[in-house]
């Protein structure tokens, strides 16, 4: 529970900064060339209130992400990588597209779909990369487990 209060903190943090970072790039590529669209301004009343929401929900996700991240350390491993990256994925993604379309960083369901599609292909390939990398262990676990005079037989996990 500590772990994941802590990375939530963090997260939270991470997620305040990087949001408006989110949200001047944004604004730049639409014309608004501002911290906080016009749209969520005007809904708001006032900059002062965007901008605070804005950087509160920004928050909130980063919490999201990062907390959620200790799905891939529940003790007993109820989850393999594949569920545990599903699930991470699919938290993440529920969490952004409410929150971006609220801020206004989303504005249409084409947006929406390409941010999903962006976003898929990079879980992908970070799941890849994960999946190789524990596999390449593995793999050095059941070489010195092999090697050595207190295994007799048996492997980690076969390959």
């Amino acid at each position: 529970m500590k772990v994941l209060l802590q990375r939530c903190l963090y997260g939270f943090i991470l997620g305040m900064a990087i949001g408006n970072v989110i949200a001047i790039l944004t604004g730049s590529l639409s014309g608004e060339h501002g911290m906080i669209s016009l749209t969520l301004t005007k809904r708001l009343g006032s900059e002062t209130t965007a901008l605070l929401v804005q950087t509160l929900l920004s928050g909130v996700y980063g919490a999201i992400s990062i907390g959620g991240m200790c799905i891939y350390d529940i003790e007993g491993k109820r989850f393999g990588l594949t569920a545990s990256a599903l699930l991470h994925y699919l938290l993440v993604m529920l969490s952004y597209i409410p929150i971006a379309l609220y801020l206004n960083w989303l504005v249409t369901w084409q947006d929406v779909l390409l941010m999903a599609v962006v976003m898929t292909i990079a879980y992908a390939i970070v799941f890849l990369i994960m999946y190789a990398r524990y596999k390449a262990e593995v793999r050095e676990l059941n070489k010195i487990k092999a090697d050595s005079p207190w295994f007799t037989s048996g492997s980690i996990q076969k390959n």
